[in-house]
């Protein structure tokens, strides 16, 4: 990346004065960016927010259209423990009062093995004692059942709930910390879990994943639904991204969408950034700077946050299959894993009411599409058709095809963020997105699988925090931000991304006070 410079009437323009409220611009309108911008509004800041799509949301977007179907790119499950993320939709009002009332609980979710028909039940309500231990006693049941050694499952139970300090687990990956090498069947249970669960990877934190498997420990929030596991009732756009648009909006943030950061403008003392150029040519002049971009945005644009920045990518995406009214097959099925789905699936079933009646979605989340090979066509996701994809989706839930003849199908759609393309299109408008190979379509025309979004895991190599060492009016939120300060490490989740964007946007605070003091 090239760096440029302003001339001086450009520095001079972005310099904070008199008693005039200092700017913010904060770059991504994804849930990261929208909770800094909330915060930063909190605090009396001037803020305005800059997307390169069209519309605000990111990776956080769904939404019900005119004719009742739902169409999102995941769906979701929270923790009455994600403190953060309930006391910020407490904050954003709603038409039905504040977003917190679109959540639900979850009573019930499932371990499936589509291939053998077998279905295990969790309760996810209060526990009583004997409730939990009976819950424990059908986790460890499930691990026997994936063939899981005695001896591995007891091992794994005393690992995951031994006392840890955070300093003792800093650095270790879950393959290190759950010794993946030496207990294969161990290794091929939890990655199977973990993948369809979160998209973790081997390299994924092991503290991250002592949050998540630890998530029943400790008091229930006392504003949350009562059970350990949450819903949303409604795709996220409708139960928050619009209404927290909304409200910024009614604040006086200023929204630019479809405004792409191209450079950045060190200063020569290359303590400060002085603009932001964006690829129209406009610059953005701001006292201070959110990045709440993607990490390979990120990386480009702060070249010297490279060395403290480690991630995968894992590519996901939602899909929705509809029905006019629940089959037999769907009656059981709540929300759950399919653990021997190669495309680590999970799924979500809904039933609501529409003007034409009720309409069922079985909301399905495939992840790892550019690996994995499907058992049914032997091809990962990204080189499958979309029909092949349909066909694989409902092999892996179920085993076979049956649901696409039942009487009340609707029909299948694609989850938002993903399309097919042709090669022209996947050269000069899809260029900046995550892509397959060719594929050839029931037409025989060639095609690209294209993906908007996707998963960011952290690695335990990652150290990168909200603040940056280079420029003191730089500041980082998202998901794949590494601060010490977090209690929720789970990457991949609201409640990260919530808590990071409310410690970025006190760093950002804490740092135009202590300027403010220097000037007087």
């Amino acid at each position: 990346m090239t760096f440029h410079s302003l001339n001086k009437g450009e520095e001079e323009a972005c310099a904070c004065t008199g008693s005039s409220r200092p700017k913010v611009a904060i770059f991504g309108a994804g849930i990261s960016g929208l909770a800094v911008a909330h915060n930063c509004v909190k605090q009396g800041f001037d803020v305005s927010v800059y997307d390169k799509e069209l519309y605000t949301g990111g990776k956080c977007i769904g939404t019900v259209d005119e004719g009742g179907r739902v169409h999102e790119l995941t769906h979701r499950q929270f923790f009455a423990k994600n403190h953060n993320l309930i006391n910020f939709l407490k904050e954003i009002p709603s038409g039905s009062g504040s977003c917190l009332g679109s959540l639900y609980p979850q009573n019930i979710v499932q371990f499936s093995w589509a291939q053998s028909n077998k279905t295990i039940q969790f309760q996810r309500g209060y526990f009583t004692r004997l409730e939990k231990l009976w819950d424990d006693a059908k986790s460890a049941y499930s691990m026997r059942y994936a063939q899981v050694p005695l001896k591995d499952t007891f091992w794994f139970k005393q690992r995951l709930q031994k006392p840890y300090s955070t300093e003792e687990l800093l650095g270790v990956s879950v393959r290190d910390f759950f010794s993946y090498d030496s207990r294969p069947q161990l290794a091929a249970f939890l990655r199977s879990v973990l993948l369809g669960w979160i998209g973790a990877t081997d390299e994924t934190p092991a503290l991250a994943i002592l949050d998540l498997l630890n998530n029943k420990d400790g008091e229930l929030h006392n504003s949350a639904p009562d059970a350990y596991s949450l819903g949303m009732s409604k795709p996220i756009s409708d139960a928050l991204i619009n209404p927290l648009t909304h409200h910024l909006q009614k604040q006086g943030v200023q929204f630019h969408l479809g405004s792409k950061a191209k450079a950045i403008y060190p200063n020569k003392a290359r303590t400060r950034i002085d603009g932001v150029r964006l690829h129209d040519e406009h610059t953005v002049l701001a006292d201070y700077y959110v990045f709440a971009l993607p990490a390979h945005v990120t990386k480009s644009l702060l070249t010297e946050t490279s060395s403290a920045l480690s991630y995968d990518y894992v590519l996901s995406h939602g899909f929705q299959f509809y029905f006019s009214r629940l089959p037999a097959e769907l009656k059981n099925r709540t929300v759950g894993l399919v653990l021997d789905s190669p495309w680590g699936l999970s799924y979500h079933v809904t039933t609501r009411s529409t003007p034409r009646g009720e309409m069922t979605c079985l909301s399905v989340t495939a992840t790892e599409l550019d690996n994995a090979l499907g058992p049914l066509y032997q091809k990962p996701m990204l080189l499958c058709t979309e029909e092949q994809v349909k066909d694989e989706l409902l092999f892996q839930l179920f085993g076979q095809l049956d649901l696409l003849e039942h009487a009340a199908y609707q029909g299948f759609r694609v989850g938002l963020g993903a399309k097919m393309v042709t090669p022209q299109e996947l050269e000069t408008l899809y260029s900046d997105c995550f892509h397959g190979d060719i594929v050839i379509n029931e037409r025989g025309q060639p095609r690209h699988w294209v993906l908007q979004h996707a998963l960011t895991q952290p690695t335990a190599q990652n150290v990168l925090t909200t603040t940056v060492k280079n420029f003191s009016n730089v500041f980082l939120s998202g998901e794949y931000l590494s601060d010490p300060r977090q209690t929720w490490r789970v990457p991949v989740t609201l409640e990260r991304c919530i808590e990071t964007a409310n410690l970025c946007a006190a760093d950002l605070a804490e740092r135009a006070h202590s300027e403010c003091e220097e000037r007087r």
